[in-house]
């Protein structure tokens, strides 16, 4: 089953302004959601700054995509997953697992284990298979554990559909997965190209019933002007050619 954004929608999530230099993936947006106000939502999110983000998130989002910000926020993922209703699998793709820990003593959600925490907290979500990324709490040895399975970045794009098929399926994408030529993003990065990914994600949405899609990655601000048009260019393309991907499913 296609997933066709269609009249779904494309969402904004404005935390740090890097969609301001990306005007033509801005035009596609239906909804832009101002969040840049809000303290306390870098990398580690305090208990009322994430409840003001819930609050000023679209009610009803359907199976839209929402673009999130620079991976620094990619926690954002972890409130949209509490608002399906039925239960699902997460397809992750990530050059990190972002399963370490439970966010220490003061129990904060963060960029860094927003995974581990929806396992955890979210009963709905059943399971999650991680694409480019290692297994970090097995030092990156073994290939799953429990309900979540790893698989590396030249995963074959059937071989994942199949493993998907006919399943609720949540799908975020964290463009530090994606090698320099493809994207530029304030994180290590993968070696997969933009056109795997496209790949991956043709194959996946013609197997899965595709419920919602987020991607993150953006280069926050620099003091260099000129390397940071160069990193939007080279999201912005990235960006819509991950739209245009789901689209055209």
């Amino acid at each position: 089953m296609a997933m066709g954004l269609g009249d779904h929608g494309v969402t904004i999530l404005n935390f740090d302004g890097p969609y301001l230099m990306q005007p033509r993936l801005s035009r596609r947006a239906d909804r832009w959601v101002e969040l840049a106000d809000i303290p306390g939502t870098n990398l580690l999110c305090a208990e009322d700054a994430l409840a003001e983000i819930r609050r000023r998130l679209p009610a009803n989002r359907g199976r839209g995509i929402t673009f999130i910000g620079s991976g620094n926020y990619h926690y954002v993922t972890f409130l949209l997953l509490e608002k399906i209703d039925r239960p699902f699998t997460l397809l992750l793709f990530d050059h990190h697992s972002d399963m370490k820990g439970k966010g220490g003593e003061l129990g904060l959600l963060s960029c860094g284990n927003w995974v581990s925490q929806a396992v955890e907290r979210l009963p709905r979500l059943r399971e999650v298979h991680i694409v480019g990324a290692v297994d970090e709490g097995n030092g990156g040895t073994t290939p799953s554990r429990g309900r979540i399975r790893f698989w590396p970045a030249d995963a074959d794009p059937e071989e994942l559909a199949f493993a998907l098929g006919g399943r609720d399926l949540y799908i975020s994408i964290d463009k530090d997965v994606l090698n320099r030529e493809s994207a530029v993003t304030n994180w290590d990065q993968g070696e997969m190209p933009l056109r795997r990914l496209r790949a991956l994600l043709r194959a996946v949405t013609s197997r899965a019933r595709v419920i919602g899609v987020d991607v993150c990655g953006e280069c926050p601000r620099a003091a260099d002007i000129w390397k940071l048009t160069f990193a939007q260019r080279q999201n912005e393309k990235a960006n819509l050619a991950i739209l245009d991907t789901l689209e055209s499913a």
